[in-house]
């Protein structure tokens, strides 16, 4: 008798629980309280509390378009990849250079010749140039620099003097360095990065729309799966009532109610069970298509408005794994990679030569001053010309006195150990790149012909289980008509309820998992999988508890018989 009561308590909670109707989950997992009128009307054009959000999946891929929380992570990369394409041109950019000194210089006099016993030298130096790196591995520069000199010096001819010289000057590598460099190596590398995290940024858009699409048929199947689980309780209480009235009338062991009882209370389990994947569902899709947490989006209920039909689609495998082997993410980054590496080969392969510059100038320099007129050598100053800095500028940018040069300067390392093995392991990463490219090209198509043959059994699936739940539901009628006639038994009955439960489990298992086969096969021809593309298949066996219940609950009742 406590079994029993125990039986009959659990039927009468299934039975609360399912009075909630077909259309809604009736107990879900606890959200936020409502906001009050006078907190702020919900963000991202949310319903007002209490009304269903009715989403399509087109509208559902644009909002995760514009919020997801993945997307707004890898929009920064390609800026970042940007940057550093900008931080690399910039060894390019022309710098400056200036010199500002004075100083004074008092020296003794220790010969005939000294200028003085004590001879006092003052010197002002402003140097001014610009210089710049050039896209050819050259150094250019150009130099302006001056100084001005003040001494007591008796045997100086010019006091103050001014002397400026003006120089070009111009190094350029003709074996090393030459055709490429580190600084140009560096940017070939910034330049090929920010393209592959173009690349990567779109792959993961596309992850993140087939994981949207994903979540939006897991939602679909969780509302149809839960009022399947509803009817099917339904059918359980229908029997309950019809042999509680048979055991009154005295043509039926109440022992049998107790077996209907047990139904009633596994089918409320189910039911529970579809509530919560419901539950989980709705919570996958929101995580996927709002930017941030907001209770007002975890209180809302998602309805999803789109039901596609399980229509067969055409499949070319061949077609697929040429497109794939084109066009996909993580193809198109792998060829990429390996041209990161060709720079590398050809950036060391040049690294091992020897290095010769060519070195060439040209300038001109000046002087000007007050030029002193002395009696003699070493004698008095007996008369002045005038002159300045003006003078020496003149002369200086007038090439009044020209000076030039060209020639080369050379080395070698012997022998040359580190730029052989750099040069080596360059190679041996490519190589080690092409191989991984040669296996990420086999393991993309068997991916891509698999979910090809996923789409064609998936479709086939769903018209085997659609039969086989139509068959269910007729065998039942049957039954259920011969049990009324008194030729068939309770539990012959209970069993082929059993049966088209699990017949509408597997047809709405099979039809998610046909639409969600489609997206795969799309997403395997475009973008490599990550975890936010990933599309996980329904398993009616596995990740259907319902369907496991009724499984579970089918061998327990025939161990009973």
């Amino acid at each position: 008798m406590t079994a029993t009561a125990l039986l009959v308590a659990l039927a009468l909670v299934a039975a609360a629980t399912a009075g909630a109707g077909p259309q809604a989950p009736s107990a879900q997992v606890a959200s936020p309280p409502p906001p009050s009128s006078t907190q702020a009307a919900p963000a991202y054009g949310l319903p007002a509390p209490g009304e269903d959000f009715r989403l399509s999946l087109d509208e559902a891929v644009k909002r995760a378009l514009e919020n997801n929380a993945d997307i707004a992570v890898s929009r920064y990369d390609p800026e970042v990849s940007e940057q550093n394409v900008v931080g690399a041109k910039g060894s390019y950019d022309p710098y400056l250079f200036a010199t500002l000194n004075h100083n004074s210089t008092d020296t003794k006099g220790t010969n005939v010749f000294a200028g003085g016993t004590t001879v006092n030298t003052k010197t002002d130096v402003w140097n001014f140039g610009v210089g710049q790196y050039l896209p050819t591995g050259a150094t250019f520069s150009l130099a302006f620099n001056n100084n001005r000199q003040d001494t007591n010096n008796q045997f100086t001819l010019y006091n103050p003097v001014y002397t400026s010289t003006i120089q070009f000057r111009l190094t350029q590598p003709l074996l090393k360095n030459f055709g490429t460099d580190y600084t140009r190596y560096q940017l070939k590398l910034a330049k090929k990065n920010r393209e592959m995290s173009d690349v990567q940024f779109r792959q993961a858009i596309l992850n993140t729309v087939a994981g949207v699409k994903g979540y939006y048929y897991d939602l679909i199947y969780a509302f149809d799966n839960l009022e399947a689980a509803r009817a099917n309780l339904g059918l359980a209480k229908k029997l309950l009532d019809e042999n509680e009235i048979r055991v009154k009338v005295g043509t039926m062991a109440p022992l049998d109610v107790v077996t209907a009882q047990s139904e009633v209370a596994s089918r409320a389990v189910d039911v529970i069970t579809a509530e919560n994947a419901l539950a989980q569902a709705q919570d996958n899709l929101k995580e996927a298509i709002f930017p941030q947490n907001d209770p007002a989006m975890w209180s809302i209920r998602i309805m999803p408005i789109d039901r596609p039909g399980a229509d067969p689609v055409p499949v070319n495998i061949e077609a697929a794994v040429r497109n794939a082997l084109e066009n996909r993410t993580d193809i198109v980054n792998a060829r990429k990679s390996i041209e990161n590496y060709n720079l590398t080969v050809t950036y060391y392969k040049n690294q091992f030569l020897p290095q010769l510059d060519l070195v060439a100038s040209y300038g001109g320099s000046g002087a000007g001053g007050t030029q002193l007129v002395r009696d003699g050598l070493g004698g008095p100053v007996i008369s002045t010309v005038p002159g300045g800095y003006g003078d020496a500028l003149g002369e200086a940018f007038g090439f009044d006195f020209p000076s030039w040069a060209i020639g080369a300067n050379i080395s070698y390392s012997i022998p040359n150990r580190t730029a052989k093995a750099q040069a080596a392991s360059a190679r041996l990463s490519r190589d080690q790149a092409l191989a991984s490219l040669r296996r990420l090209e086999l393991q993309v198509a068997a991916e891509v012909r698999t979910a090809g043959r996923a789409v064609d059994s998936g479709f086939k699936t769903v018209e085997s289980t659609k039969a086989a739940r139509v068959l269910a539901d007729q065998s039942l009628d049957a039954e259920q008509k011969k049990f009324e006639a008194g030729m068939s038994t309770n539990y012959l009955v209970t069993q082929k309820q059993r049966d088209l439960a699990l017949a509408r489990v597997n047809e709405l298992v099979a039809i998610s998992n046909y639409h969600k086969s489609l997206v795969n096969f799309q997403r395997t021809q475009e973008a490599g999988l990550s975890t936010a593309g990933t599309v996980t298949l329904l398993s009616a066996a596995s990740s259907s508890a319902q369907g496991a219940q009724a499984l579970r609950s089918a061998a327990a009742a025939a161990a009973t018989q």
